[in-house]
Parts: structure tokens; C-alpha cells; sequence
């Protein structure tokens, strides 16, 4: 059997020389448009599940599509023959992607991948399929190089983007089979000064709607204005009043179970704090940045909770003119929550909080449309140290400790039915536009990301 220190090499070697064939295949993955909010798109999803799956069986992985939840999109699932004895490690990436709208604002077709300037361009490109394809070819080469020196797994999901069912039921049902000395979440992304990282802690996530019922019918804004309730107004009414004009959020006993970061983390951040602010300015396009008065921009990004209208919608919307006080409006509304929230409570509270502030005439129910709860991870562990050599043999810097703003909702089911370490990473540059147009990804990134993963995968046997 060839030494580990030999499959690296050789591993590495088949990488530098395949960068066009590597590239090409992520291309390939990313015409592909696995919208999976879009129920127009669910064969295109099916259809990736497959590609995957057909891959990951073509580099002599035991692959399979594992239809859990009815109706649902399934979990793409493959393992490396057994190696008695040897490390395991659980490779986590998801196949769905974002809507592209608005379709205007990009500078090439979503689904027709172009390579401008270093970068690729296309929905998907960073979140998550130039992420979870370095992964897979990373075990590909390494398959050809004799073969991985531990077990691995893959666990692809296709609902990751709309807070699936599947993978978490997944991993409940089959927790005590799923045995692994590492999950590798492989969603995540380079901080603004282009150096790796590790989530230490993820934000949870409360989704929601709210709709707003006025009168039984829309009224003529002439004969009625003045008397007939108005569901537009309520509504923005409610969504203005539940966060102030210094960044507070007014619902009660929101922030009470809120863990605040360490005097270490504080003191990284205060040296951190201006590049980061003057860092997100450029990338975000704004004039200025806004937030919760009295805490530092990268804190409020990262540890503080948040709440944010995402959609609105009521009334006449067409071009030209209709005078008319409307029936019916509603919003889409966010909450991002850190440790140590619960979201059942939030969702009792913002219910409270909707109750207290809509108007006589108008009713606004809550509709919760999905849920996550926040994340602790850490990173004092074997797994951890292994990727950190990694990521300093691939891309000449050192790996920083992050606590990320967004959700990967399947996080808290591999902790809780799976038990091992998370490692929550990735390769995506910071101003990637991951859920916007003209998202794209930095082709060196993912070059020096298949060469991390392969070496972090060889560095487990030394761990």
C-alpha cells in the first residue's frame, strides 16, 4: 500500500496537472439550474443529484439518491471503501442554489458560466457548488493516486437554500450509523483580507410572513380614504416600529438569552473592526454602513441578531396609476439569532410585538416559513489543527476564527444526532455575491481549495 506522504504527492501532482479539466467540470455542474424554491426546477434539481451521484460512483465511491422526506429533494449520499481502523471524515455541500432575480442586474446569464477576469460567474458559483466540487475533486485525485487515506463520506443536500427536511431527518434517523471523527461543512468563505477561516459560531435563522387582511375587497382610495384601514401603511407601520432608528429591535425580551463574545474575541475584533467596515462599504456598493449603535460593524455582523424586511408586497404594483386602498399586504421578514437564542421563543415574542402594533381595522397573522438555531463550534480539536496546516500549506496564510453571520440550518443535526467536530469553512473570496447577480468565484480559490482538501485529508492520519 503506497504511504500517505506518497498519495499526497501524487494527488497533488494529477491536481496541478487536470486544472482545465477541473474547471471545466465545475462549468458543467453549474448549468445546471437547481433553483430548489422553484417547484418548475425540481427536475433540474433531481437532474444534479444525479450528475453527483454519477460521479461520485465513476471514482469507485458506493453512491446513492436517498429519497427520505415524500415530495421532497433527496440527500446525494457516497462512502470511500472501508479502511479498518483508519479515520473518518463526513464531507458536507449542497447542490441547490438561489433564485437568480433580479435576471437584469447580471452581467452574463446565471446559468450560462463566463470567466472574466479570474473570477466565474454564475449562480452557484461560490454557494455551493464551487465550494462542494473542490471537495469532490479533491477525493477524486486522490482516488487516483492510490487511493485516501481515511474513510470518507459525502452527504450532498438539495434543500440547503430553503431549509429542507430531508438531510436533518436524514441524520436523525440514521445518526448512529453515520459514525465519523469530523464533519466537514464545506459552505463558507474567505475573510475581507483573503485569509481561510473556521466559523466558531453560526447565527441562527427565524423566517417568516406577515400578512395583513383590511377591508374585504380593495376600495377606491377617493370614496374610502380617510376611513378604510390601510394594510400597506399598518404594515409598514409594524415592520418600521419593530427596530428603531439606532438599530434596536423592539420585541420583547429579544436580546435577554444573548451570549456575549469573549474578552479574546472582542480584542481580535477592535484590531479588525475599521478594514472590516471599509472592506464591506466596497463590496456592498453603500455609502455608509448601518446597524445596532454601540457595537463594533464586525461584532453586529457576527454575534449580535438582527432583523430585516426581505419583501414587501400590496396593492397596485403595474405601471400607470390606480387609486386604491388595498385589501390584503404582506412581507417577508428575517431574523438572524446567535447563541444563545431559542427561535420558538422569538416567534412567540414577534407575535406579541405584531399584536401590540398593528392598527384597529387591519389583522396581521405570522406565518413562520422556516427556522435554524444558532451554532457554537470549536475548534481546539485534531480535525481542526489538520485543517489549519491545510489551509497554510495551499494558500501561504494563515486560517482565521470566525464567527459567521448566515445559517447553514443542518448544522445543528450533525451536532446534535452525529457528535463530532464541524469544521465550517470554504473557499469562497468575500465579495463573491453569494444570493445576489453576478455572483462569481475566484478561480485560484478553487484551484488552492481542491490542493487544501487533499491535503487536509492526508493530514488526519497524523492527527
Amino acid at each position: 500500500m503506497a504511504s500517505t506522504h506518497s498519495v499526497l504527492e501524487a494527488a497533488l501532482a494529477t491536481a496541478r496537472a487536470h486544472r482545465k479539466q477541473d474547471l471545466d467540470d465545475l462549468v458543467e455542474e453549474l448549468r445546471i439550474p437547481s433553483v430548489s424554491t422553484f417547484p418548475e426546477r425540481h427536475e433540474d434539481c433531481l437532474r444534479n443529484a444525479l450528475w453527483l451521484s454519477d460521479r461520485l460512483k465513476a471514482m469507485g465511491l458506493e453512491a446513492q439518491i436517498v429519497d427520505v422526506v415524500a415530495d421532497k429533494l433527496p440527500v446525494v449520499v457516497a462512502d470511500s471503501p472501508h479502511l479498518p481502523g483508519k479515520p473518518h471524515v463526513t464531507i458536507y455541500g449542497h447542490y441547490d442554489v438561489q433564485p437568480p432575480d433580479p435576471l437584469e442586474e447580471w452581467e452574463s446569464p446565471p446559468f450560462e458560466p463566463a470567466i472574466r477576469d479570474g473570477h466565474l460567474w454564475a449562480r452557484g458559483a461560490a454557494d455551493n457548488k464551487g465550494n462542494h466540487m473542490a471537495t469532490v475533486k479533491a477525493v477524486e485525485h486522490l482516488v487516483a493516486a492510490g487511493g485516501p487515506p481515511v474513510n470518507i463520506r459525502f452527504l450532498l443536500e438539495g434543500e440547503e437554500e430553503i431549509t429542507g427536511q430531508s438531510l436533518p431527518a436524514f441524520l436523525r434517523q440514521k445518526g448512529k450509523e453515520l459514525k465519523t471523527d469530523a464533519v466537514l461543512i464545506w459552505d463558507g468563505g474567505m475573510d475581507e483580507d483573503g485569509h481561510p477561516t473556521i466559523a466558531t459560531a453560526l447565527r441562527g435563522l427565524l423566517y417568516v410572513e406577515l400578512h395583513a387582511q383590511g377591508a374585504a375587497v380593495d376600495l377606491h382610495s377617493g370614496t374610502y380614504g380617510g376611513v378604510a384601514p390601510n394594510p400597506i401603511n399598518t404594515l409598514a407601520h409594524v415592520i418600521g416600529e419593530l427596530k428603531d432608528r439606532h438599530g434596536h429591535i423592539t420585541i420583547p425580551g429579544f436580546y435577554d438569552d444573548v451570549r456575549k463574545p469573549s474578552d479574546e474575541e472582542l480584542a481580535r475584533w477592535k484590531g479588525q473592526d475599521a478594514r472590516y467596515a471599509a472592506a464591506v462599504v466596497q463590496f456592498a456598493g453603500a455609502k455608509a454602513l448601518e446597524g445596532e449603535e454601540g457595537f463594533l460593524a464586525i461584532e453586529r455582523a457576527g454575534s449580535r441578531p438582527t432583523l430585516d424586511a426581505n419583501g414587501f408586497l400590496g396593492g397596485f404594483v403595474a405601471e400607470g396609476q390606480k387609486t386604491v386602498i388595498p385589501a390584503r399586504a404582506f412581507a417577508k421578514v428575517s431574523m438572524r439569532l446567535v447563541p444563545d437564542q431559542d427561535p420558538v421563543a422569538v416567534l412567540a415574542g414577534l407575535e406579541k410585538r405584531v399584536r401590540e402594533l398593528t392598527t384597529p381595522g387591519v389583522e396581521i397573522s405570522v406565518v413562520m416559513l422556516s427556522s435554524a438555531p444558532p451554532v457554537m463550534s470549536g475548534v481546539d480539536n485534531a480535525a481542526a489543527r489538520a485543517l489549519r496546516n491545510a489551509y497554510r500549506e495551499a494558500f501561504g496564510k494563515e486560517t482565521e476564527l470566525v464567527r459567521v453571520g448566515g445559517s447553514i440550518p443542518v448544522a445543528v443535526d450533525f451536532q446534535e444526532a452525529v457528535g463530532a467536530p464541524l469544521l465550517i469553512t470554504g473557499i469562497a473570496q468575500a465579495d463573491c455575491a453569494l444570493h445576489s447577480p453576478n455572483e462569481h468565484l475566484l478561480i485560484d480559490n478553487y484551484h488552492r481549495g481542491i490542493e487544501a482538501v487533499i491535503r487536509f485529508i492526508c493530514g488526519l492520519t497524523e492527527s
